[in-house]
Formats: structure tokens, C-alpha cells, sequence
């Protein structure tokens, strides 16, 4: 993993907690992003109740953007080539 302008080496530990959300919130501050995950309830899906909330600065929030978009361009083109 990389920023800006460093290599970072990112250490993932074994229990580390996966976790399916189906809601996303996005607020955008003064001087930061906010992103909010959690679940519908399937016994009443007019329900929704947030599991995390992520805090970004606007360059971290970017640098996701663009990480995000290009992995998704990435998965879309393995797929057609695929079919």
C-alpha cells in the first residue's frame, strides 16, 4: 500500500472482522468526510440502523475515490472479458 509518497507496510491480523453492510451514508464537512455503514433490518427493510462510522480527511477521502473507481473498472473489465 502507497500514499502519496510513501510505501506503507500494512500488517493484517488473522482475526481480523469482516463485516456485510447494505446502507452507506456519505457527509461531507468543513474539513472532513464522513461514511456511514450498517444494515437493513430484513424483518422490516423501512429500517435501517448504522454499524461503523469512518472519518476521512478530503485528500484520504480522494485517494479512496480513486482507488475505489479504479478497482471497480478493473473488476468490470476481468468480468466482460469473462462472458
Amino acid at each position: 500500500m502507497s500514499d502519496a509518497n510513501h510505501t506503507i507496510q500494512v500488517h493484517i491480523p488473522p482475526e481480523l472482522e469482516y463485516c456485510y453492510r447494505d446502507i452507506a451514508n456519505i457527509y461531507v464537512g468543513h474539513s472532513d468526510v464522513v461514511f456511514e455503514f450498517g444494515n437493513r433490518h430484513r424483518s422490516t427493510p423501512e429500517h435501517a440502523t448504522i454499524a461503523n462510522r469512518v472519518v476521512m480527511s478530503f485528500s484520504d477521502a480522494y485517494e479512496l475515490q480513486e482507488r475505489l473507481a479504479g478497482a471497480l473498472q478493473e473488476a468490470r473489465q476481468k468480468l466482460e472479458a469473462t462472458l
